[in-house]
């Protein structure tokens, strides 16, 4: 049969459609092509869906494995703390320290805060104190603190708001039955990770505080506090005029902690190192860099949940900070790194829970802060309870209210302090002043 030569058709799009059969070239029908192509568009479309599909189940077990991680970190969590068997009643916590040279001002700041205290539910006081101190303080405290169930001079029911405060009127040294005082020693030792420089170590001697009272309000863990997970550090120079039960049942809103701004901006505290562009402040504009943030967080007072303190690793990002510090400087102020460490991420304190700068008048920019004020704060040199303080500190008629040496005469009190503190100072020792006074 001779071979035929077959001509090109042309579809409607005038483009000439071949396949090949039998070795033959033969026009292609237009349907065939169609098929292939529509097969291409829907191959396409199965590997996209495929990737999405892929993509969607990845991600759901990333966040099931992080939530499972948190589940687990949560119940060991609860787990070392039901283990201790804490016997406390305690239901709202408060931390202090201080030196023994701030010891009047912790007094007066104990007493404001317990005046003002309005609320049934028990307030535990855990005083942190350095081994070196922590006898004197005990003495000291229980001689201008009685608690109510051993005066007999207290109500015998105290146990509803307005009998707290007829207990408080008649004797603010008698403590409310709900109010207890707990005595804690600081061990610098069991403090890991470390977040104090090397610097700062060797050059403790130097400096009015020791670490140990600069250090443990970040440092403070449940079985610091009897259990408790939720605490209020307090500096020891302020007076607080408002309900601490306030503070303490302020939704954190899963940050670890909460606290006041003071408007300085974070740079003044900052080394120009331009490592630090690499860390992203949560502001309420974005995040941007710590030398554009137009404030910075006063560790005054702070609302701590420990836990989320635990679970979102602060005091690590901390510590990683501070080898870098060690390299090449990043702050001048090491309170500053707690700042960077949250990245910004705390609830904001309304400006009244810390009033702060009185303790120099550079900074008075108040307008009536002195009545206004939740709690008042002596940062800077200036001390109302201190001869050279109170010439530059303001507010001082606030501080006088609630110094409870002075107006309830217990200036014997005050002696077993400043017996020790002078004997430190001479290099006798606490010891000798507590035999002295005993």
């Amino acid at each position: 049969m001779p071979h035929s030569r077959s001509t090109p058709n042309h579809n409607h799009n005038g483009i000439m459609e071949y396949y090949c059969y039998n070795g033959r070239r033969i026009e292609t029908p237009s349907s065939l092509l169609y098929s292939y192509h529509h097969n291409a568009r829907f191959n396409r479309k199965r590997s996209l869906l495929t990737l999405a599909v892929i993509s969607i189940i990845s991600t759901c077990g990333i966040f099931y494995q992080l939530k499972q991680e948190d589940r687990l970190l949560e119940e060991r969590w609860n787990m070392d703390i039901a283990k201790a068997n804490y016997s406390t009643d305690c239901e709202i916590a408060v931390a202090m320290a201080s030196d023994l040279q701030s010891t009047r001002g912790l007094f007066a700041s104990i007493n404001s805060i317990v005046t003002n205290y309005q609320d049934e539910r028990k307030l535990c006081f855990f005083v942190f104190s350095s081994l070196e101190d922590a006898e004197v303080r005990k003495q000291g405290m229980d001689c201008v603190f009685q608690s109510s169930s051993t005066s007999t001079t207290s109500s015998t029911s105290t146990s509803s708001t307005s009998s707290i405060q007829e207990v408080q009127q008649r004797d603010p040294s008698i403590l409310p039955s709900n109010v207890q005082i707990i005595h804690k020693q600081i061990r610098r030792d069991t403090w890991e990770p470390v977040i104090y420089s090397q610097s700062e170590a060797e050059h403790e001697h130097e400096h009015k505080w020791a670490l140990e009272y600069l250090y443990i309000r970040y440092m403070l863990k449940p079985p610091d506090l009897e259990g408790m997970q939720r605490v209020i550090w307090i500096d020891s120079d302020t007076i607080v005029r408002g309900n601490i039960a306030e503070l303490f049942d302020w939704d954190l809103q899963g940050r670890p902690v909460a606290g006041a701004k003071y408007w300085e901006p974070l740079k003044n505290y900052l080394c120009t190192n331009p490592r630090l562009d690499r860390i992203k402040m949560k502001t309420r504009f974005g995040r941007t860099s710590p030398f554009r943030v137009n404030d910075h967080l006063n560790t005054g007072l702070l609302v701590m949940d420990l836990y989320q303190m635990h679970r979102q690793r602060i005091l690590d990002k901390w510590h990683t900070l501070l080898l870098s510090h060690e390299l090449d400087c990043l702050w001048t102020e090491s309170d500053k790194a707690f700042d960077l460490a949250l990245n910004g991420h705390y609830a904001e304190l309304p400006n009244v829970w810390n009033v702060g700068y009185l303790g120099t008048q550079e900074h008075h920019r108040y307008n009536g802060a002195c009545q206004k004020a939740k709690m008042l704060h002596w940062n800077g040199m200036g001390k109302p309870y201190t001869n050279e303080g109170r010439g530059i500190s303001l507010c001082v008629d606030q501080f006088d209210e609630y110094d409870i040496v002075s107006r309830q005469n217990k200036g014997q009190c005050m002696s077993i302090v400043s017996s020790a503190v002078a004997a430190t100072s001479t290099g006798g020792g606490v010891s000798d002043a507590i035999r002295s006074n005993s």
